[in-house]
């Protein structure tokens, strides 16, 4: 008994002291799927003046709305746009699926030379260029879909179009 009752203190004390309970939220309007950027993240983001800044987060402010840096702080209306660079859901699976492809591609035309009758004599050009288009093809889908920009812009009642960037703070006072 009375080790449960050291451990619950334990459990206790340990949720006051939680880290990452304030962050920064890209969210899609009315969707549940969000990005969180926890202190100690880098990201890219444009202000109104049209400048693209890259910066880490050093800390976030609930009550005055504003990511804080090592050389001051910026408020979250002031972003216009916010660019990732992670790959997107879809793009990696592909790629890495037509790297397999290629493997494959040469494999059985290994062993279709080796059981020939006349092995490694007459190679066919398929038996290059298709791994070669597939390997270059899953490269380019995975760079090319690398980079993705999020514009933060209003409609003219003043609402979010499509994302928006909001301030949270989850610490219990």
């Amino acid at each position: 008994m009375h080790k449960t009752w050291i451990l619950v203190i334990l459990f206790l004390a340990l949720g006051e002291m939680t880290f990452a309970q304030k962050f920064l939220q890209l969210e899609k309007v009315h969707s549940p799927k969000t990005r969180k950027y926890y202190a100690g993240d880098e990201i890219t983001f444009q202000l109104n003046n049209g400048q693209w800044y890259t910066r880490v987060i050093e800390d976030v402010s609930y009550e005055q709305k504003a990511v804080l840096f090592a050389n001051g702080f910026v408020s979250v209306d002031s972003i216009v746009a916010f660019r990732s660079f992670k790959n997107a859901q879809w793009s990696r699976p592909i790629g890495n699926q037509l790297f397999n492809f290629a493997i494959a591609w040469v494999l059985f035309s290994a062993i279709d030379q080796a059981v020939s009758d006349e092995p490694f004599q007459d190679i066919p050009n398929s038996t290059y260029i298709i791994p070669a288009t597939s390997v270059a093809t899953g490269f380019g889908l995975k760079k090319l879909f690398k980079q993705r920009t999020f514009q933060m812009a209003k409609n003219k009642k003043g609402e979010d179009r499509k994302w928006r960037l909001r301030v949270l703070d989850l610490n219990v006072k």
